[in-house]
């Protein structure tokens, strides 16, 4: 299963920096499925247009270097089903648990990586020590791709580098 995390709380409201992160997620899905299965994207409300643009133009036109020199060569996206779909998160669990996965995924990295303290809201709750137990149980229950990234315990891929 993959989670494409919340981009809201990844990047900034610029239209170039979602668009891009989209394109680098849905390209991440593409190749890692290796044409052995399909999947589609289902996101919450909100900029449901600017994303469906995106996905349909990478699914006609999209650009990769080549590793071997300085050009670059179509590879359309296949593999993705359907246009984005979406729906409230008030009315999927699937949804809420992705919002949960990434919501701790990003209090991780912000408090592990960036070594940032946690939000004030959340400090009031939780401590650093609970986000480390909520990623482990994660990491052991198999919810996480260990593969993306075998330099980062959990496995996150964090663009850009």
């Amino acid at each position: 299963m993959y989670i494409l995390m919340k981009l809201e709380m990844m990047v900034s409201r610029q239209p170039h920096v979602l668009e891009n992160a989209l394109k680098y997620n849905i390209q991440r899905i593409e190749n890692d499925s290796d044409g052995n299965w399909n999947y589609l994207i289902i996101t919450d409300e909100g900029r449901i247009a600017p994303m469906r643009k995106t996905a349909r133009a990478i699914r006609a036109y999209n650009p990769i270097q080549s590793k071997y020199s300085y050009e670059f060569y179509n590879q359309p996206i296949s593999n993705m089903i359907e246009d984005i779909m979406e729906k409230k998160s008030s009315e999927s669990y699937f949804i809420q648990i992705c919002d949960f996965v990434s919501f701790f995924v990003h209090l991780y990295f912000e408090t592990t990586l960036q070594n940032k303290p946690l939000p004030k809201r959340v400090g009031n709750t939780i401590d650093k020590e609970f986000v480390g137990r909520v990623m482990a149980t994660l990491k052991k229950s198999g919810k996480l791709n260990l593969k993306a990234n075998e330099r980062n315990v959990y496995g996150l891929v964090i663009y850009p580098k």
